[in-house]
């Protein structure tokens, strides 16, 4: 047992991901030091701890609360900081299954499941003293600035908090690992892991006023999600029930995960795929004249098209549009961004009819447009699946080995996803703009679905071009995801980027979210939507077959 705990410390020592997630609190940790005041995901009265949920940054409390204001403070990035250990865990989990050295262990007499236990303590044992680590530094830098000396009571209540918020991301990390094992698949176990915490934004932060009122169904399914216990927790919203609910979605947490690694590991491998190859090989080869035989056709663009309509991926973005549209629909009152811009404009994701002001018209293409706020887990969803697909199909090898370039191989494949994705959110506008109403404005419903559609091809380009040059669609998923984050928290901590730094401004107008914000205001930017949409999926695509000509192993999915 101890040899095998230093083998995996050895392999986390060396591994890339390791020196990402200290890079990545590192970056974090300079945010913390160089923004001002923030709060995130807050409703309730906000000086009141126990009136108020949520995340907050130097938010000035009332005479005598100093104190916890400077523990507030010190927990306020945990609304960002699970997304690194989560990345962690996951990578290294997913790296013991594709390089199979957990059936070489097996094959030496090891037991999988003492090796994944192992693995799981160390790289959840590495996570949570980063994540303790950065806690504590981050306290001592809002204690030095506000001047004040902790108090051992002040100190006690940072560590119990601490405690509860480790507590939660170690389960919340056994969920993650147990998911990366059991799905196979290392991009839809961190997709399906990240949509949990901000899930718990939707049935708690929003509906937070409301709350006690609503179906017990919803309340259970709020508090199933790890945001519900980390938005009290770093609020201080701490009462003896809120313990009990906590322990309690601990427990559980761990034991689903444990369920879930137990079905890994006991699920019966289907050999049909075996048998039918052993059935294929008896028939005899009928050969084609040469004069019959026709350029192969399986990189064209309709061959694309046709197997990826073959996955389950047509099926899943059926579901996650009803979701987008009981979110754009259900949400009442709700501004989850609004900000002010420079120039007077507002801007923001306003659902169920919340953008202020009288002119239904706009509060209708507002409730619209709000899903721009989650068209990057579709970008994530069409990604991966595609390039899941090719990778374990082999398409570009088998086009290249009938004769089909490298280059349309690329742009075929492009386009057939471009075209599912698109067609996806075509279908999307319109039935949402039927139940809003804004169809009553043809050619304005039109224009904002052009420039909403160009934003999200430029997500799109940009995650593809990261997935083909990594060979790995986790690097694309967290590519995306760290945009979109990135956007959305200049977006709050400064309204107007270019007031702060010419890198902050860079920042901010390189990623898609100051375009959704502003046309969810409903304040059209035709051209430079349609600009930074061609330009970034021009740039992207052209990058794309350059490095292909170039090394065309590069932007081959690795088996």
């Amino acid at each position: 047992m101890l040899m095998q705990a230093k083998a995996e410390g050895m392999k986390l020592f060396h591994a890339k991901a390791q020196l990402w997630a200290v890079l990545g609190f590192a970056l974090l940790l300079w945010w913390f030091a160089n923004s001002g005041t923030m709060y995130f995901m807050v409703a309730g009265d906000l000086p009141n701890p126990l009136n108020s949920i949520g995340f907050f940054k130097d938010v000035t409390m009332g005479k005598g609360q100093s104190g916890l204001q400077l523990v507030r403070s010190s927990q306020s990035l945990t609304v960002f900081g699970w997304l690194i250990p989560l990345n962690l865990c996951v990578a290294q989990f997913a790296a013991e299954r594709r390089a199979r050295t957990d059936e070489l262990f097996v094959s030496h007499g090891g037991h999988m499941v003492a090796l994944y236990r192992t693995k799981f303590g160390i790289v959840c044992g590495v996570c949570l003293a980063l994540q303790l680590a950065f806690y504590g530094i981050c306290f001592v830098i809002t204690a030095i600035r506000m001047g004040k000396v902790p108090t051992p009571g002040i100190l006690m209540l940072f560590c119990a908090v601490t405690a509860g918020n480790l507590l939660v991301l170690g389960a919340f990390l056994a969920l993650a690992a147990a998911l990366t094992l059991w799905l196979k698949s290392h991009a839809a176990a961190a997709l399906v892991t990240s949509i949990l915490p901000l899930a718990g934004v939707l049935l708690y932060q929003v509906q937070y006023e409301e709350f006690d009122t609503r179906p017990l169904l919803i309340q259970l399914a709020a508090k199933a999600m790890p945001t519900y216990y980390w938005s009290r927790l770093c609020a201080l919203n701490i009462t003896p029930h809120f313990c009990g609910e906590l322990i309690i979605w601990v427990a559980a947490a761990l034991a689903v995960g444990a369920a879930l690694g137990w079905s890994a590991f006991h699920r019966p491998e289907a050999g049909k795929q075996r048998h039918a190859g052993k059935f294929f090989e008896t028939l005899p080869r009928m050969e084609i004249p040469a004069a019959q035989q026709r350029p192969h056709r399986a990189s064209t663009f309709s061959a694309c098209l046709y197997a990826l309509c073959c996955t389950r991926l047509p099926g899943i973005l059926a579901l996650f549009g009803l979701l987008c549209m009981a979110f754009a629909l259900g949400i009442k009152d709700s501004q989850i961004v609004d900000i002010l811009w420079a120039d007077g404009r507002r801007a923001g994701i306003f659902p169920g009819g919340s953008l202020p002001g009288e002119n239904a018209a706009d509060a209708a293409f507002g409730t619209v447009l709000s899903v721009g706020i989650l068209a990057w887990i579709a970008v994530i969803l069409v990604a991966v699946v595609a390039f899941h697909q090719n990778k374990t199909a082999g398409a570009a090898r088998l086009a290249v080995a009938h004769g089909v370039g490298w280059g349309r191989h690329t742009v075929g494949s492009f386009a057939a996803e471009t075209v599912l994705l698109q067609s996806w959110y075509m279908v999307l506008f319109f039935l949402l703009a039927a139940a809003t109403g804004a169809l009553s404005q043809p050619g304005r419903a039109a224009c904002f679905w052009i420039q909403s559609a160009w934003i999200l091809q430029a997500s799109y380009a940009a995650v593809w071009l990261v997935c083909r040059v990594c060979r790995s669609e986790l690097a694309g998923a967290t590519f995306c995801f760290v945009v979109t984050l990135a956007g959305i928290i200049v977006s709050v901590s400064a309204p107007d980027p270019a007031a702060v730094s010419p890198l902050s401004a860079w920042v901010f107008y390189a990623t898609p979210m100051p375009y959704w914000l502003v046309l969810g205001g409903c304040h059209s930017i035709f051209w430079q939507a349609v600009g930074y949409g061609a330009g970034v999926t021009a740039l992207c695509l052209a990058a794309a077959l350059m490095i292909s000509k170039a090394s065309p192993v590069l932007t081959e999915p690795s088996r």
